[in-house]
């Protein structure tokens, strides 16, 4: 077991060049730095320092150890404010962070202001990223568009949130409201394209004839979809709940393919085995329940389940 207080003195030599700079960074003694160095150095069974004319410096295996150690006392450091502040660190996927999960964060802060625990700190970015950010412990809950069922988490299926098709106000398709599916061919769809989440649901819901449409990439984010529909460039798939403020305005029209039912099912993700009073889980349970009160997705948090294993879309 690696102790922090042999990695502080570690770096402390590492930055300083040597025992009596480190020593008097720490206000410790220099015999007691290097006993924490020897005691590291046995823990992991490597030399990491070695001394010459001008002090110390890292061994080749200390090198690579150095930004493990910065990473180890980062960590600490973060845990403690994080444990002291109550805080729920809320990783989310960029549609449901911007587009979905604003209101029901706000509400919780609400409801939840005289007890520890009720600030939520939102971070958003993509899917994978959201992933990465849970599994190296810089989040405790994360809110996703799909789940791939890796080890060491719970992940309750959160909503099933419908997929609409958007098309500029002067589209010839606007104001149709449904449309066949072959009201699609020769129209530009942004989005969709293999290996994406969206594609991944058009294949499995079209089979082959998904392959036909004529999908185009590189967009980067939903809004600079939408501006481009809007602009009349094309057609693109996306969740109802990204365009509601745009369809009430007149700026997109939104449609229905006739004879097919998409929707995107969003997880809720946190490490397996949380208490039910740690903010993570209490924000989870807080999600699932309203939207069961909605008559949505049932309250169902399971260990390790695999929700559709995909890629961001």
């Amino acid at each position: 077991m690696i102790e922090l207080l042999h990695v502080r003195s570690f770096l402390a030599v590492v930055e300083a060049g040597g025992l009596r700079p480190a020593a008097r960074r720490l206000g410790l003694s220099p015999s007691s730095v290097l006993e924490h160095l020897r005691g590291l150095e046995r823990e992991l069974e490597i030399a990491l320092l070695r001394r010459g004319a001008g002090g110390f410096a890292p061994t080749a295996e200390g090198a690579r150890f150095l930004p493990l150690a910065r990473a180890l006392l980062r960590t600490a450091e973060e845990a403690g404010r994080v444990v002291r502040s109550g805080a729920l660190r809320l990783a989310a996927s960029t549609n449901i962070g911007v587009y979905l999960i604003q209101d029901a964060v706000a509400d919780y802060a609400a409801g939840s202001r005289a007890e520890a625990g009720g600030e939520v700190a939102l971070w958003i970015g993509g899917n994978p990223e959201v992933a990465g950010r849970l599994e190296r412990g810089e989040a405790d809950l994360a809110a996703m568009e799909w789940w791939d069922g890796r080890p060491g988490f719970e992940a309750a299926l959160w909503r099933r949130e419908p997929l609409c098709l958007i098309a500029g106000p002067r589209h010839r398709l606007a104001g149709r409201g449904r449309v066949p599916l072959s009201a699609l061919d020769g129209e530009v769809l942004f989005g969709g394209e293999r290996g994406s989440g969206t594609g991944m649901l058009l294949r499995r819901r079209l089979g082959a004839r998904a392959d036909a449409l004529r999908t185009i990439d590189g967009l980067g984010s939903t809004e600079a979809v939408k501006r481009a529909v809007r602009s009349g460039r094309g057609l693109s798939l996306v969740l109802r709940g990204a365009v509601v403020e745009e369809a009430a305005a007149g700026q997109l029209a939104l449609l229905e393919i006739e004879g097919v039912a998409l929707d995107k099912e969003l997880w809720l993700v946190t490490p397996a085995g949380l208490p039910r009073q740690a903010p993570a889980a209490r924000f989870r349970d807080f999600l699932l329940a309203g939207e069961a009160a909605r008559g949505g997705a049932p309250i169902s948090p399971a260990a390790g389940s695999a929700g559709p294993a995909g890629g961001p879309g």
